[in-house]
């Protein structure tokens, strides 16, 4: 199934957020939904199912908002560990492709997504123009070259497909992962930091290994030069009504925590 004219925005014509999308981010209702979320992550480590859980459950609709039904359209899942997108994806009646780059992580909490297969972001195992939408939710993070997930999501899309794309930026309260907040002294000296505190043992996401830094301004720079994509909205995940936040240079480093791009496939 292809995504009919009347649920992408067509090229050049402006943007205004789906309906229920001001309810969904703003509000009572929006905050406390908002902090259920926090709630649940506060136990992430522990027992995560009900935060990834909740979180996928959530993008899902979102992407429903933006993009209209999932039923039918051929998404990529990239970057899926154990798989809570692809199966709220599924849930939806998508037919969704689960890539991850390693079988550690898609058997993180179980058994891996049916049908998944080991492949590179930089690299997809994919034919040009053969996906109705990409969905990337904080992987870009963790692959060495994060400007050539994007130029593959371009080639992967097919003309009016839409990609989703999220990553927690560096300099984010969040952004050197288990070696927050060391992280904001720089790779280096942090790292060296979070060593000394915990008795010479290096973090799970090891900066240069399995985590490189990735800063808003230059990926956004990068994503807006492509002739084959064009930015829809970018917005902080998890306070999306403050979206000004990621308009503004600097601040929004440090502010935004995770940054989401919603993009579509356009003619070169």
């Amino acid at each position: 199934m292809t995504v009919s004219s009347d649920q992408i925005t067509p090229p050049g014509a402006s943007v205004s957020p789906p309906p229920g999308e001001a309810a969904a981010s703003g509000g009572p209702a929006g905050q406390a939904s908002m902090w259920r979320l926090c709630r649940l992550w506060r136990d992430e480590r522990s027992d995560p199912a009900p935060f990834y859980g909740e979180l996928a459950a959530r993008a899902a609709a979102d992407l429903e908002r933006w993009f209209g039904p999932l039923a039918g359209q051929r998404i990529l899942d990239v970057g899926c560990g154990p798989g809570y997108y692809t199966r709220a994806l599924r849930a939806r009646g998508a037919d969704v492709l689960p890539v991850d780059y390693s079988e550690q992580e898609l058997r993180l909490h179980g058994e891996p997504p049916k049908g998944a297969i080991i492949g590179d972001a930089m690299n997809l195992p994919l034919e040009p123009e053969s996906l109705d939408g990409v969905f990337a939710s904080n992987m870009l993070e963790h692959t060495p070259e994060p400007r050539r997930v994007i130029t593959e999501i371009e080639r992967v899309l097919r003309p009016g497909g839409w990609a989703y794309l999220s990553w927690t930026n560096w300099f984010s309260p969040w952004g050197g992962h288990d070696m927050t907040p060391y992280h904001l002294l720089g790779p280096r000296l942090g790292l060296r930091l979070y060593r000394r505190r915990h008795d010479g043992q290096a973090p799970k996401n090891l900066v240069g290994h399995t985590l490189w830094p990735v800063h808003i301004g230059p990926m956004l720079r990068f994503v807006r030069s492509r002739p084959g994509l064009e930015v829809v909205r970018t917005e902080p995940r998890y306070w999306p009504r403050l979206r000004f936040i990621v308009d503004i240079p600097v601040i929004r480093e440090f502010a935004t925590w995770n940054c989401v791009v919603r993009m579509r496939r356009v003619s070169a």
